[in-house]
């Protein structure tokens, strides 16, 4: 006992040169990233979004399982003691360091409120289509990127017909005659569409982060 009292007046004392005591703050990283409405360029030049295409992304994006598996890669040795919340155009009131802003410039209004922030850009064509994600962090700096590209192709329709006609002979035998007509096939040009498959790639690589994305003290003292 005596020397538990000892120790503990050595911790509080405050006179020159004694030994002061203090909590050491943890690592903990509290990520928060805003999924943006998406952006889509048509052919013509226009640019609009697609509210399928955003639920299609949010849905996508909710699960940061490799975000976190890449934090923490980065952070090793030390064990990345953070946690990852998402947010999108419904629930972004909600975010703990919300405050009002124009989100039509989101990475702006990440530096602002302090979150990362997800875009989404696709370019549709007659050819082609690419779908590109790019992750910023609350500084506005890139971090994370994927890209996938969806080509059209021509499908080719054979037309023709076969016609079998059974003629009756000379002496009461049958044969039968074949008939074959050929006309030039049919092309289908297939738009390139964007599926649920290509989004869900995208979102895999946008994910796998880059180093600077780690903010620990292992990360901040490479």
């Amino acid at each position: 006992m005596f020397i538990i009292m000892m120790f503990m007046a050595l911790a509080f004392a405050k006179p020159d040169g004694a030994i002061v005591v203090a909590e050491e703050r943890s690592n903990f990283q509290k990520v928060q990233i805003y999924i943006d409405i998406s952006e889509v360029h048509a052919p013509d030049g226009s640019i609009g979004t697609s509210k399928a295409l955003n639920i299609l992304i949010s849905d996508r994006l909710q699960k940061p399982h490799l975000l976190k598996n890449k934090l923490q890669y980065w952070s090793n040795p030390k064990i990345w003691n953070g946690s990852i919340s998402i947010y999108d155009w419904h629930n972004i009131k909600h975010m703990p360091t919300f405050s009002v802003c124009n989100y039509s410039d989101a990475v702006s209004c990440g530096i602002q409120n302090g979150h990362w922030t997800l875009r989404t850009v696709v370019l549709v064509g007659e050819k082609y289509s690419a779908v590109t994600m790019k992750l910023y962090d609350n500084k506005g700096q890139v971090i994370g990127r994927g890209s996938y590209t969806v080509w059209g192709y021509i499908r080719w329709k054979p037309r023709w017909k076969l016609t079998k006609v059974k003629e009756q002979g000379a002496f009461g035998a049958t044969a039968t005659r074949e008939i074959f007509e050929m006309w030039p096939p049919e092309i289908e040009e297939i738009p390139p569409l964007i599926h649920p498959f290509h989004i869900g790639q995208v979102s895999y690589n946008v994910y796998s982060v880059l180093e600077q994305a780690c903010t620990t003290k292992h990360c901040r003292s490479k």
